[in-house]
C-alpha cells in the first residue's frame, strides 16, 4: 500500500511536469512555424513572436483548449497524429540514409569524433537529460483498466512502444550526427549554436528546406500528442488515487455525456499550467521531468520485486525476465 501510494503521487506529478514540458515545446515550435510563415508573406517577423510571454501564453492556451477537448471525450484520440509522426520520421531517416550512402566512410566516421565529447560522466549526464524521450510507455499502465486482457496486452504494448521509439530514434540520431552538420563541424558545436532547433537545422543540411519544414511539422505533432497523452494519463491516475482516497474523493467523479473525470482533468491541467509558468525554459522543464521519471522508475523496479515476493497468484500475472537481475540493475541505474 505504501509503495502504491508513493508511486501514485510521484507518477502523477511526473506526468504533470512532462505535460508542462510538452506544452512549452509545442508553443515554441508553433511560434517558429508562425514566424517562418510571417516572414514569407510580410517580411521580418515581429519581436513579440519570440518573447517568453508569448511562448508561455500560447502554451497555457494550448493546455486550456486541450483540457476542454479531453472533458468531451472518453479516450485519447492521438492515433492519426502518431501515424503522421511515424511517416515524417521515416522520411527523415530514409533521406538521411541516402545522404550517408553518398558520402565516404571516412567523412562519416570523422563526423562521429569525438564520440564521447564530454567523457563518460558527460554520457551519464546526457542520459539524465534525455530520459524524457523514452517516457511514454509507462502511461499505458495508467489506462490499464480500460484495456482488454491487461495482464497480457499492457506489457506487450509497453515493450512494443519502446521498440518502435528505439527503431526511430537511433537511426535518426546517427543521421543527424553524420550528415546534419557542415564539414569540420561537430554535432556538439551545432547543438551549442541552436539547442532548440538543432534537428530542423541538421535536416536542412541534407534535405534542404523540405527537411527543415518536415522537422517543424514532426515537432509540432510530437509535442501535441505527448501533451495530450500526459494530461490524459495523469487525469486517470488522479481519478484512481481519488478512488483509493489518496486524493480528494471528488476527483474520482465522472461527469458529462461521455462520463469523463472532468474535475481530475481540470486539476491536472491547472497544475501543468502553473508549473510551465514557473519554469524558466524548455531545458529546465526537460531536466525536471527527466529527474522525476528516473525516480518513478527506480520505485517501479522496487515495487516489481515486492509484487513478485507477495503475489497471491502463482505465477504472478506478469513475470519480469531474468528476475531479480533486471529490477536490481535497472533500479540502481535509475538512481
Amino acid at each position: 500500500v505504501e509503495a502504491a501510494f508513493t508511486v501514485g503521487w510521484v507518477v502523477w506529478f511526473a506526468s504533470i511536469v512532462a505535460a508542462a514540458l510538452y506544452a512549452i515545446g509545442f508553443a515554441y515550435f508553433g511560434l517558429v512555424v508562425a514566424g517562418e510563415i510571417w516572414q514569407g508573406f510580410q517580411g521580418e517577423a515581429p519581436s513579440w513572436l519570440e518573447s517568453t510571454l508569448t511562448l508561455k501564453g500560447v502554451a497555457v492556451a494550448t493546455i486550456a483548449l486541450l483540457t476542454i477537448a479531453l472533458t468531451q471525450q472518453s479516450e485519447s484520440s492521438g492515433k492519426w497524429v502518431n501515424l503522421g509522426k511515424v511517416v515524417v520520421f521515416g522520411t527523415l531517416i530514409l533521406g538521411g540514409l541516402w545522404a550517408v550512402g553518398n558520402q565516404s566512410l571516412q567523412v562519416t566516421s570523422e563526423a562521429l569524433r569525438p564520440f564521447f565529447s564530454a567523457g563518460t560522466l558527460g554520457l551519464f549526464q546526457a542520459m539524465g537529460y534525455t530520459f524524457i524521450a523514452m517516457q511514454g510507455f509507462d502511461l499505458i499502465a495508467a489506462v490499464g483498466g480500460e484495456v482488454r486482457d491487461p495482464s497480457k496486452n499492457v506489457p506487450r504494448a509497453m515493450v512494443l512502444s519502446l521498440a518502435i521509439a528505439l527503431v526511430i530514434y537511433i537511426p535518426l540520431l546517427f543521421i543527424i550526427a553524420t550528415v546534419g552538420t557542415h564539414s569540420g563541424e561537430s554535432i556538439g558545436e551545432l547543438a551549442a549554436k541552436d539547442p532548440e532547433g538543432i534537428i530542423a537545422v541538421a535536416a536542412q543540411q541534407y534535405l534542404g528546406p523540405f527537411g527543415y519544414w518536415l522537422v517543424l511539422v514532426a515537432a509540432v505533432l510530437s509535442m501535441f500528442s505527448a501533451l495530450q497523452a500526459n494530461i490524459f494519463a495523469a487525469s486517470r491516475i488522479a481519478r484512481t488515487m481519488a478512488r483509493d482516497r489518496t486524493l480528494p474523493t471528488p476527483l474520482s467523479a465522472l461527469a458529462g455525456p461521455r462520463r469523463t473525470p472532468v474535475l481530475a482533468i481540470l486539476v491536472t491541467s491547472f497544475l501543468a499550467a502553473m508549473i510551465l509558468i514557473a519554469l524558466p525554459d524548455v531545458a529546465a522543464a526537460g531536466a525536471a521531468a527527466s529527474l522525476i521519471f528516473l525516480i518513478t522508475f527506480a520505485l517501479a523496479h522496487w515495487v516489481g520485486i515486492l509484487v513478485r515476493q507477495r503475489s497471491v497468484r502463482n505465477p504472478p500475472p506478469f513475470r519480469v525476465p531474468l528476475y531479480p537481475a533486471v529490477p536490481i540493475i535497472g533500479g540502481l541505474a535509475c538512481l
